[in-house]
């Protein structure tokens, strides 16, 4: 009787895990550093309850930025770990490819502070708010391409991705990278972020359209 031969080396699978583990440990760090830019409100005796209150309201863009950044970390952590649940081999240029995608992850502490700083400075807000939505665009940009070579210069190394799941992380990452690069643009047509944000309300509303019109379709 005649077997199959597992010719594949006995810590493949370890090794696989390994590039997940030092993947991970870098989402991790970069979502840790966000809080560093926070400092304690300075206290001493002449301090009153109401003077350390706002101090602390002072800090309410940091706040904003710190969750902004931490709930985009965190959207691109959940589509890795979706990569990797179905990588099971890997070879040196995914593994390359992989570094490119931490790359621009190690930038949001960098990016989320500068916003936060220059938010009461009309003359910089511009520049930073560029900076940090070219940060995104990178990161998904990236995210897409290991996405692309994993499923189709290397779909040998993954187990079966269903077409919904193909559907659904095409539609985030397509979807979120363009909303990211569609700002990027409006910042060099106007500089009133109301109205940038206006703009992508409207394309959010957009993207769950075509999300419930495809959830009737047979995919």
């Amino acid at each position: 009787m005649n077997s199959k031969i597992d010719n594949s080396h006995p810590k493949q699978d370890f090794q696989v895990e390994r590039i997940a583990f030092l993947s991970d440990a870098v989402f991790a760090i970069a979502i840790t550093l966000l809080i560093i830019e926070f400092k304690v409100p300075p206290i001493n005796e002449q301090s009153t309850f109401n003077s350390v209150l706002q101090d602390l309201f002072s800090l309410r863009n940091h706040f904003f930025a710190l969750l902004l950044s931490f709930a985009l970390i965190a959207t691109y952590w959940i589509q890795h770990h979706f990569l990797f649940k179905h990588l099971h081999n890997y070879n040196n240029k995914l593994i390359i490819v992989n570094f490119l995608v931490l790359l621009p992850i190690i930038f949001f502490p960098f990016t989320t502070a500068f916003v936060a700083e220059s938010s009461e400075n009309g003359n910089v807000i511009m520049l930073s708010f560029r900076l940090f939505l070219l940060n995104n665009i990178i990161a998904g940009g990236i995210l897409y391409y290991f996405y692309w070579l994993m499923t189709s210069k290397h779909s040998h190394f993954l187990y079966k991705i269903t077409k919904e799941e193909r559907f659904n992380f095409n539609m985030e990452t397509i979807f979120k990278t363009g909303m990211f690069l569609a700002m990027f643009l409006f910042t060099f047509f106007t500089n009133d972020l109301t109205m940038i944000f206006w703009g992508i309300f409207i394309l959010l509303i957009t993207r769950k359209l075509i999300v419930n019109l495809s959830g009737r379709i047979n995919l």
